[in-house]
């Protein structure tokens, strides 16, 4: 494990950085800006958009130019609230990263005398990065596409779905990790069932 700790060092500083309370305080309005993003943004945007026929998501997973083609075509009446659903997604992609960030530092910090166990909130804070990266990326693939309906290159579309199937990888592992993590330091602070499995070494 040695090996990664370089790789692991950035999040155990942004883990010390500030305190339990702060991250905790950061994990709470993160919360309430992703849930109010899907539940006043997505929600109502998403279908206006599906008034056409099509959601962005047909979009994200159209796999030929002439799929596309048709989903841009539909989607010119309600071009305002897809573009609007791109700038809510990275609302969303920012709050989530700070959500998990938050609650993987406080987790960090509860299991800081467990070596092993701290792997858990490193590894989760790793895969927060990836794939809220990709999912920066497949937007990013998308606004191209339907800023440039007439003159986009295909390959985009080839950026798109391979951007969208990897994040997905990643979060079906990614949510997982961060209940594994919280459950661990729940345990850890509040029980002592791993007392004297702390890793004592250097």
């Amino acid at each position: 494990m040695q090996v990664l700790e370089p790789l692991f060092r950035p999040f155990e500083r942004y883990a010390d950085a500030v305190s339990v309370r702060t991250h905790g305080s950061a994990a709470a309005v993160s919360f309430c800006v992703f849930v109010g993003v899907i539940a006043f943004g997505f929600v109502p945007v998403t279908r206006r958009i599906e008034a056409s026929g099509y959601s962005t998501s047909d979009l994200q997973e159209a796999t030929t130019r002439a799929e596309v083609d048709t989903i841009l075509r539909a989607f010119e009446p309600v071009l305002d609230a897809v573009m609007l659903l791109s700038v809510l997604d990275y609302v969303f992609i920012v709050a989530g990263f700070f959500l998990f960030f938050s609650l993987h530092s406080i987790a960090l910090r509860t299991l800081a005398s467990h070596e092993r166990l701290a792997l858990i909130p490193k590894v989760g804070m790793g895969l927060t990065m990836v794939s809220r990266l990709l999912d920066s990326l497949e937007n990013f693939w998308v606004i191209l596409i339907y800023t440039n309906p007439e003159d986009y290159p295909t390959v985009l579309i080839t950026l798109m779905n391979g951007s969208e199937s990897l994040k997905w990888l990643v979060v079906n592992v990614e949510y997982p990790t961060l209940g594994i993590a919280v459950v661990v330091a729940l345990l850890v602070r509040f029980t002592s069932v791993f007392d004297g499995r702390a890793d004592s070494s250097p």
